[in-house]
């Protein structure tokens, strides 16, 4: 029974490493070295970078028009969560990532801060402009991650495969 347990604990380790590589090279779109992919739903900027760090990356950082541009190919023209931030110091934009700040696309008057709280960027607000909001609202996010090339994802797959069938021949 414990060789049983073993085995069945040796497998569920490999199946949880392999499945997140995988799903990941089916689920995301490549541009630029990095992968990306909408939020699982809409929600809160807060919740929507959490679920980014879980993913291994953070909200989108955009470092030039071409990336937002495809952005807005991919993901379309609704208003979307990007990692652009003023959380830390009013007034003083960063990305979330600590990329350097190369790009911004604030419609006119903006950031403003209307009301108090508006800290976390959205882009696509009035057209194809970047406009500040507060935490309360919902709105799908884009994640961005360094991109997992496939083929390196197969070798740990295989090479993880490979390990289990040598402790399975051991455990014997």
């Amino acid at each position: 029974m414990l060789l049983q347990t073993k085995k069945f604990l040796l497998y569920a380790v490999a199946l949880s490493l392999a499945l997140p590589s995988l799903a990941h090279a089916l689920n995301w779109y490549s541009y630029g070295g990095h992968d990306y992919a909408k939020t699982s739903a809409a929600m809160y900027w807060l919740a929507a970078e959490a679920e980014a760090v879980a993913q291994g990356g953070h909200l989108v950082t955009i470092n030039d028009a071409t990336e937002e541009s495809w952005l807005q190919t991919t993901f379309g023209t609704a208003n979307l969560w990007i990692g652009f931030t003023d959380q830390e110091t009013e007034g003083t934009w960063k990305w979330i990532s600590n990329e350097p700040v190369t790009y911004t696309n604030w419609a006119p008057g903006e950031p403003n801060n209307f009301g108090g709280g508006e800290d976390y960027a959205v882009m696509n607000w009035s057209g194809i402009k970047w406009n500040d909001l507060p935490n309360y609202y919902n709105h799908y996010g884009v994640i961005e991650v360094s991109a997992v090339p496939l083929p390196g994802a197969l070798s740990l797959l295989g090479a993880g495969l490979l390990g289990l069938v040598g402790l399975r021949r051991k455990l014997r």
